[in-house]
Parts: C-alpha cells; structure tokens; sequence
C-alpha cells in the first residue's frame, strides 16, 4: 500500500469514499473486488478516531433480543461468523458471565430464557466455519457455585447463579482496521491517509468529486469520481456542510465513549456487570445497561461509557475527570475491584452518532446504521452519506452500499465476494496448527513467544517479517520487532510515531511501552522519512501527550 497523492488525480474514480474507518475501508474492499475504481481518503490515520475506540469484542447481538430485534441480531451472528473465517488470525472466541440475582428480570429464570433464545437465533453462528478453534461454543446456565469458582469477587449477595455465554475478540483491532485497508488496496483500491476533503466539486445539481488538502504538505488538489460516499462518522454532519459553505458549522452532538485498560481483574473469563444506566428502548429489561471487563493479553478491558459530547469533534480527547468518573461507576458496579485512577495506563475512545429521539430516551449512541442517498433529501446526485454504528457489522454495511453504488451508476450487479474472501494475512485453515508450527519454526532469538505474536498480528504473511529483514526485537519491546516499524513505514503508509505506536504494532496498545522503545521506534521511522531532530522532538512529544490525561 503506498502513499501516491499524485496518482489520485490521473482519472475519475467510480466511487469516492471520504472517511478511512472501518465502515470506509470495508466498502473500499468490497468495491475494488467487485471491480469498481475505488479511492479513499482519510484526514487523519485510518482507524485512528472512532475505530480505534472498539472493546474489541465482535458481538453476536445478544442484546438486541432485549429489543426483540431478531433481523439485526441476526446479522450480528452472521457477520461475528465471517469475521471468524477471513481473519482467523485477529479474532477468536471467548467467554463472558452474567451473574444473576433474585428472580424475575435479574434472575436466572429470565437469563435461562434469553439464552435459550440466543441458541435458537443462533442456531447456524458456525457455518461454514471449519476450524474448530473458531467456533462458538453453546452457552450455559451455571450455579451460584460456578459463578463464584470462576470469577472472584462477584456480589455475593442475592446471587443466584449466571449464564456463560461466548462471543469473539479482537487480538489486534487496529491490525484489523488496517487488514481492511491492506486488502483494499491489494485489489486496486487507491487509499490516501491525511488527506483531508476541503471541499465537494459539483457541476450543477450533482457532486463529481471532492477538493481535498494534503495535510502533510498543505497542498491542494481535486479528486473526481462518478459517486461520492461520505463516509466520515462524527463529521458527517460537517462534511454536508461543505455543500453551502467552506467552513461549515462545527458544533454537532455525539455520543462519547470512553474505554480503560486496567490490571487483570476477573482472569480468563470476561464479566457483565450492571451500570447505574438504563437502556429505554429495551423491551424486556433488566433494569440497566451492563459495563463489560473483558481479558485481552494479561491486562482487563473495560467499557463503555456513552455520554453526551457537545463540540467540535476535532477536539475530543479523554480527561483525568473522564477516568476518574469511569473508575468510581465500575467500582460501584464491581466493589471487588477497588480500582483506582493511577492503576489505568491507558484509555481509549471516541465519538458515535447521536440523534434527537435517543437523546430525549436517554439512550445516547444511535443503533441503526444509516444509507441515505441525497438525491432524495437534498435532491443532490452524487453523493450518498454512510452512518455505521457498529465494528462487527462492517462487511454486511459495505455490501449495501457497494449494492446501492452499482444501482446509481445504473450497471449490472456482480456478487459480493468479501463474505468468502481472506483479508491480508487470513489464509489459514486451522489456526491452531498454524500457530504450533510458527512457534516450533521460530529463530531460537526470537523464541516462541514472538513467533505467536507475529502470527497473531500478520497471520499467513508473518514470515515474509522475518524475510525483510530487521527481524530482532525492538530495544526495550518483548514482542515488536525493528522489522514491524520497517513495514509500517515502507508499505503500510505510516507517517507519524503514533501510526506505529498504536496502531501499527502493539507498542502502546496496553499503556506506555518505555522511553527506550519510544525512541528506537522514532530512530527508525526518522532515518526512513528523514526526520531532523527537532520532527522527531515533535513526534515523541505527541506520543507523550496520549498517555497523559489533563482535567
């Protein structure tokens, strides 16, 4: 995948999608296999704003059948299945427990039926699924005593006993967002990050394209294309705002979400436990939203809030109240915790849409993903806007607007191929075998522990890592190797530290990574993008700043 801003302006694109998160870089992949012209943009790093902020579970849509929505927890189950298939690597299963207390809504009784329906709509979760390693186990009723036995610390209180259930996580999601973009462009796709959309062309009633600046060098530079997807999340609002003027208001409401990293706190298994929040739209309740603490690689991942955030989206950051509020809520809703704010070393979020009916419910982050064509609404051809409210469903969204895209341009429908088709790295039959062999193959000074977190990150590409050279750890890392800044920055466009700090490698994935890392990653990256001494004093420092929390 490379950078070639120049290249972006040699034709007229099919399809235009502004916005490189998930939902963008799904349908970027999507059409480029089906054999559209496809460019992207993006005016920051891809997945590094509202992508970046996942829990890193891929739900099956248990929830929804509060809402007695079967279609979109259907969807879930197909969609957490495909995930499991094209990126074995990435995305596994594990359990979770919801304890129950008393009977009615909170008891058992009332989770036994919920569970019995969620088996039932997820009858089929394993389809086409041949690895045993990926398939979801049945869920299970347990007792008092089986809940206590596996999780420490549960309210003892009234506990009556819990259920098992099982979705599937995320090893790496950045390395998943960025797989996206990796396959994207391995079919043709043309994907530009730090390119911001400054403007959208129109000749009459019709969009044909979008001035964009690069923000590199403050260049700017028109891209055309037949179809124009907005597809930029928070600023999506912002972005139609360029259709009447350059500078388009700024003050929109979003849904703030905020997750923590926090020391292990309930083992192998992840937890639900109740917020003091309610879910209004939830037809069947049991009286509050629940926080997940979740195991991912030693450490407990926590989430997720959903606040009302008023402002720029431009400037959302995570603050010390933010993590001080969040510790206080889940120490009242998991006393065994006893958690405080300075054993957090790292918090992650970002903004999701809001609309007026949920904020008058209360209930913040919309639920449906939106397709809005605008020749409807604002009698505008040209441009479609895109609003996806959820990780897991990402594939399922492109291929309806990959659908709608051919049905604007009037052209015969080919078939969806991203449903049967491995990202980058996903050519795996049986992970576990896999996995046993890179580990038996490893270099004896890299040792076994770095060859899994190699597969675990590049899957079947891992070994042409160790080809390039570079192939020794990274000072003051136990799993990066100098190899992995090297590929960041030479083909998977990486221009800043942070691009490789969080979301390129696992340096800061689970908090600060030390000084030593930081600044051997920097040498790296700034003798291959000749950076002077004072760009590379600009890079740590903000790299810094995000492990830092100001009120």
């Amino acid at each position: 995948m490379r950078r070639d801003l120049k290249g972006l302006t040699a034709k007229t694109y099919d399809l235009l999608i502004l916005g490189g998160g998930i939902n963008g870089l799904a349908t970027a992949w999507d059409a480029a296999l089906r054999g559209l012209k496809v460019a992207l943009v993006e005016k920051g790093d891809f997945g590094a704003e509202t992508s970046s902020a996942t829990l890193k579970i891929v739900h099956g849509g248990l929830r929804y059948l509060q809402h007695l929505d079967f279609i979109r927890s259907r969807e879930s189950i197909r969609e957490r299945s495909t995930m499991l298939r094209i990126a074995p690597h990435l995305v596994e299963p594990f359990p979770f427990i919801v304890p129950t207390y008393g009977h009615l809504m909170k008891g058992k009784e009332f989770m036994t039926t919920g569970l019995v329906m969620n088996e039932a709509v997820g009858l089929d979760r394993n389809r086409q699924l041949r690895d045993p390693a990926r398939r979801i186990p049945c869920g299970r009723v347990l007792s008092r005593k089986e809940v206590l036995d596996r999780v420490t610390g549960v309210k003892e209180q009234g506990l009556t006993g819990g259920v098992m259930l099982y979705d599937a996580q995320m090893y790496n999601s950045e390395r998943l967002t960025l797989s996206f973009a990796l396959s994207a462009a391995a079919r043709g796709a043309h994907l530009a990050n730090y390119v911001e959309a400054v403007g959208l062309l129109r000749e009459g009633g019709r969009v044909t394209g979008a001035k964009v600046r690069d923000r590199e060098s403050g260049s700017e530079f028109d891209i055309r294309a037949r179809l124009v997807a907005n597809m930029t999340g928070p600023w999506s609002d912002i972005l139609l705002g360029l259709l009447e003027r350059p500078d388009p208001p700024r003050s929109v409401l979003r849904s703030k979400g905020i997750q923590i990293v926090a020391p292990s706190l309930t083992g192998h298994v992840g937890l639900a436990v109740a917020s003091k929040y309610r879910d209004p739209d939830a037809l069947f309740s049991r009286g509050a939203r629940h926080y997940f603490i979740t195991p991912w690689r030693g450490v407990s991942l926590i989430g997720t809030t959903d606040t009302v955030y008023e402002g720029d989206p431009d400037e959302f950051r995570i603050t010390a109240a933010d993590i001080r509020d969040f510790v206080a809520e889940i120490n009242e809703a998991f006393p065994a915790a006893k958690l405080k704010p300075e054993q957090v070393p790292f918090a992650f979020g970002g903004l999701r849409p809001i609309t007026e009916q949920n904020l008058q419910k209360g209930s913040q982050a919309a639920r449906k993903y939106e397709i809005n064509d605008h020749a409807r609404d604002l009698k505008i051809e040209g441009l479609i806007s895109v609003i996806g409210v959820k990780y897991t469903t990402c594939r399922f969204l492109a291929e309806k607007v990959v659908d709608l895209v051919y049905h604007k341009l009037g052209w015969s429908l080919p078939a969806c191929a991203t449903e049967s088709t491995p990202l980058v790295g996903g050519r795996i039959d049986r992970f576990d075998e896999f996995l046993k062999d890179a580990a038996g193959k490893a270099p004896a000074a890299l040792g076994e522990s770095v060859a899994r977190h190699l597969v675990r990150s590049y899957g079947s590409e891992y070994e042409s890592l160790l080809e390039d050279g570079g192939a020794e750890l990274l000072p003051g890392s136990s799993e990066v190797l100098k190899a992995e800044v090297l590929r960041a920055v030479r083909e998977e466009c990486a221009l800043h530290l942070a691009d490789v700090v969080f979301r390129r490698t696992d340096l800061g994935t689970k908090g600060h990574p030390g000084r030593d890392a930081l600044h051997a990653c920097a040498d790296l990256m700034g003798r291959e993008l000749n950076w002077n001494a004072a760009a590379k004093k600009r890079e740590l420092e903000a790299v810094e700043k995000r492990f830092e929390f100001g009120e």
